[in-house]
């Protein structure tokens, strides 16, 4: 016959496996978040880097066009002084 105690053993023995397999769970989700924002994290860092190529190579483009002006310029004073 089943006695009370060993009624009250097997539940306790449940509750812990219940517990146990929650939290087993839970870490599982955290694994995934941290896996989804990882791949988010890396598709931003190439969105970002994608945009910001352009910007760069536009910058730099500018400042030797800047350059070229600023000769231009130097030169067009000379030619004025020489006349």
């Amino acid at each position: 016959m089943i006695t009370r105690d060993c009624l009250k053993a097997a539940a306790c023995g449940l509750a812990l496996l219940g517990l146990l397999a929650g939290c087993s769970e839970e870490k599982k989700d955290d694994e995934s978040k941290g896996m989804i924002e990882r791949a988010s994290d890396e598709v931003a860092h190439k969105a970002v880097e994608h945009m910001t190529k352009p910007i760069d190579k536009a910058k730099a483009s500018q400042a030797l066009q800047n350059v070229q002006n600023q000769r231009m310029e130097e030169m067009a004073e000379e030619a004025e002084q020489g006349n």
